[in-house]
């Protein structure tokens, strides 16, 4: 099974999705029943074969072999932002929710939220067309509506794609950013970044983000260096982090306020528990935020 770099990272996330969906029930933190529907053929095999629970130990234990801490963090990760996403909704009638960079994730189906929100999702033209096409050809047809557009980030300015509609004063407004920020550049995540801020005050963003010292010390973490050569054997890199110690002064920077910023051993620890994530090792450098525009 070849673990694949950011060219493949939508494709690869979902593998993790679907082979977390696959534990017994008692273990599983989320169920993510499309997560199989956009994997290539090989890795099919590895969904298919994953359903089998000893089976599903050995290929979690392969994966944390050759990509060490990633299937943990991106299932912790994930919880921890399904339960912000619908606690948010909930408790502060947040009613538009817009997903940059979606990817494969189908959080708005899988998460069946009873509220009435209105949800966005924006990504990448040719990747967004995929998920599209095998949704709309899938036995599994979500039933919740979304609207999708699509955006070359390297290339257009947001203000110049996205509706106006989006600021209208009857939406309170959350942002859904995972797994991206540290492939874009840092022009890019500034452009991003100003788009939030230019939202009404109580407009909530969650993304993530990696430790800025993984990108020139990834010595410091364990795994790291494994990651940045299988990122560089594919001509891939991550290009943007952000020191954990400045987040708030770097918020700060778009009139936003921090209210949580966690690495993978705390939001491991929430979920798995502690003596079970004590013995989880690498990606404590891939944090979660969540921060409102002031």
């Amino acid at each position: 099974m070849k673990m694949v770099t950011a060219s493949k990272a939508a494709a690869y996330l979902a593998l993790l999705r679907a082979v977390a969906s696959n534990v017994p029930l008692k273990e599983r933190l989320f169920y993510d029943p499309y997560a199989k529907l956009f994997l290539p053929p090989h890795l099919k095999l590895v969904e298919w074969l994953s359903r089998v629970t000893f089976l599903n130990r050995i290929i979690s234990w392969y994966i944390d072999q050759r990509w060490t801490g990633a299937l943990t963090s991106c299932v912790a990760r994930n919880r921890l932002i399904d339960v912000m996403t619908t606690n948010l909704v909930k408790d502060e009638g947040i009613n538009q929710v817009i997903i940059f960079g979606a990817g494969y994730d189908c959080r708005v189906h899988r998460l069946k939220m009873k509220e009435r929100v209105m949800f966005v999702e924006i990504d990448d033209p040719v990747k967004q067309e995929a998920k599209l096409a095998i949704l709309e050809n899938s036995p599994l047809k979500p039933v919740i509506h979304v609207d999708s557009i699509s955006v070359d980030f390297h290339k257009q300015r947001l203000e110049d794609v996205l509706p106006g509609l989006f600021h209208n004063t009857h939406y309170k407004t959350m942002f859904i950013w995972e797994g991206v920020t540290n492939y874009f550049t840092a022009p890019i995540a500034d452009k991003i970044f100003q788009y939030f801020k230019s939202f009404l005050p109580g407009t909530f963003i969650i993304f993530t983000y990696v430790d800025e010292k993984v990108l020139s010390n990834p010595e410091l973490f364990v795994g790291a260096a494994n990651v940045t050569k299988l990122l560089q054997s594919n001509n891939e890199f991550w290009n943007f982090g952000i020191d954990p110690a400045k987040i708030s002064e770097f918020l700060a920077g778009y009139n936003m306020k921090l209210i949580y910023d966690e690495g993978a051993d705390a939001y491991r620890e929430i979920y798995f528990g502690k003596e079970r994530a004590a013995k989880m090792k690498g990606y404590e450098y891939y944090r979660v935020a969540m921060a409102v525009v002031q």
